[in-house]
């Protein structure tokens, strides 16, 4: 809850879209709650988080448009990739992958951090790379492709796995990137992705989700949905915080300091002495409740890695 001095983004200069639910299409919504860009004070507008009351999904609306979004994404956002802390998390995500394919394809895949351990691990492997706001990839047998899926003009059927880690939750058509990757995958290829759990405490009540760069907020039962919509099929749902951080810390932070009246305004600019030490005591309380990884292991972790499977051909 420290200062922020970035230099604001002019009201003016926002430019801001009203849409329906990108899985089923209604408008009907309840707002869940709103937040500013807390990570980098982009702006102080509050951006409201709302649910589909048909179909259960929760995204940012209105949100800023596909064009205004660069805007909320500073240069280097992409760097600082590949340091041990990094690198610990793509062994692991190796190591859910259980890689035995020919061919990948991650999207979102930044400088092709990841890609490159892939190759590390599997010499052979064909890796592509999809990224529409990366610059290009440091390892020379990375296929890399500047722009958005859909656009990249990639044959059907030519991947068995393609990969997506904390990307979805970025996007502004999921569906379209759903139905694109269903298209792209061979009969009988996966597709594992990883995105934050919309009912989780980290979500819902700790605030950690990246608004506004996190515009859809996903939970099992919405992708299963996508899943079926798209003709794929949900085949695993693992609750993991050993990727990214998943446990629900700041709930009861967030809790005390709005308790002693704080405000995102104040919390930008500075919280009084009252709400610095409730919201110390509530971080220390945090540190109790939620050191433990109790969260994945009841289904709640703020993390989820998914598996959807396109059918393979019946004999």
């Amino acid at each position: 809850m420290a200062n922020a001095t970035r230099a604001l983004l002019p009201a003016a200069e926002l430019e801001l879209e009203s849409v329906p639910c990108d899985l089923c299409g209604a408008s009907d919504t309840r707002e869940r709650y709103s937040k500013p860009d807390t990570r980098y004070w982009t702006s102080e507008h509050v951006f409201p988080v709302v649910q589909c009351r048909r179909c259960g999904l929760v995204y940012v609306n209105p949100r800023p448009t596909a064009a205004c979004m660069a805007r909320f994404y500073p240069s280097g956002y992409h760097e600082r990739r590949d340091d041990a802390r990094s690198r610990a998390r793509y062994a692991r995500q190796l190591e859910l992958l259980e890689l035995r394919e020919d061919a990948l394809l991650d999207i979102g895949c930044a400088n092709g951090d990841f890609l490159a351990h892939a190759l590390a691990a599997r010499p052979g492997l064909r890796a592509v790379g999809v990224d529409a706001y990366s610059p290009g990839v440091r390892d020379a047998r990375i296929e890399f492709h500047p722009r958005p899926l859909p656009e990249c003009g990639l044959a059907a059927g030519s991947f068995p796995l393609v990969t997506a880690w904390a990307v979805f939750e970025h996007l502004h058509e999921p569906a379209r990137y759903f139905r694109e990757v269903e298209r792209l995958l061979a009969p009988g290829g996966r597709f594992v992705f990883l995105v934050t759990n919309a009912e989780s405490f980290f979500s819902r009540r700790a605030y950690r989700e990246d608004v506004p760069r996190h515009t859809y907020h996903f939970s099992e039962p919405v992708l299963a949905r996508y899943a079926g919509r798209t003709g794929l099929r949900m085949t695993r749902c693992r609750y993991d915080d050993r990727i990214f951080d998943g446990r629900g810390k700041g709930t009861l932070r967030w809790l005390f300091a709005r308790a002693a009246g704080a405000s995102w305004p104040a919390v930008r600019r500075g919280l009084n002495p009252l709400q610095r030490t409730a919201a110390g005591a509530g971080r220390l309380l945090d540190g109790l409740v939620f050191g433990p990884h109790w969260e994945a292991r009841l289904r709640r972790s703020g993390i989820l890695v998914v598996e959807f499977r396109k059918s393979a051909p019946r004999a």
